[in-house]
This record gives C-alpha cells, sequence and structure tokens, in this order.
C-alpha cells in the first residue's frame, strides 16, 4: 500500500483501510461492488468531518 509509518495514519483512514480489506476478502464468490455515489459523498462528507 505504500505506507511507511502505519502509525501515522488518522482513525479514519484506518477505519477506511481496515472496512474496505474486509469487504474485499469477505468472499471470494461476491465481488466487491463500487459504492454508490450517495456513499461516496457520505463517506467523503465523514472523513473530511463535515457529516
Amino acid at each position: 500500500m505504500g505506507i511507511h509509518d502505519v502509525g501515522s495514519l488518522s482513525l479514519g483512514q484506518w477505519t477506511a483501510i481496515v472496512k474496505t480489506w474486509n469487504a474485499a476478502h469477505a468472499s471470494e464468490d461476491a465481488p466487491l461492488a463500487p459504492p454508490t455515489v450517495d456513499e461516496f459523498e457520505l463517506a467523503y462528507a465523514r472523513a473530511r468531518g463535515l457529516h
């Protein structure tokens, strides 16, 4: 992933990495669907502290 110092990640960054990892490795039968525009906008707002 190119992260040289994991300790420098924010809690939001770490949460996003873990959630994505878990979703990607949950099941080999079901492909990971991309987020909808609304889901993306909400996640972006939360990451920026706007929600």
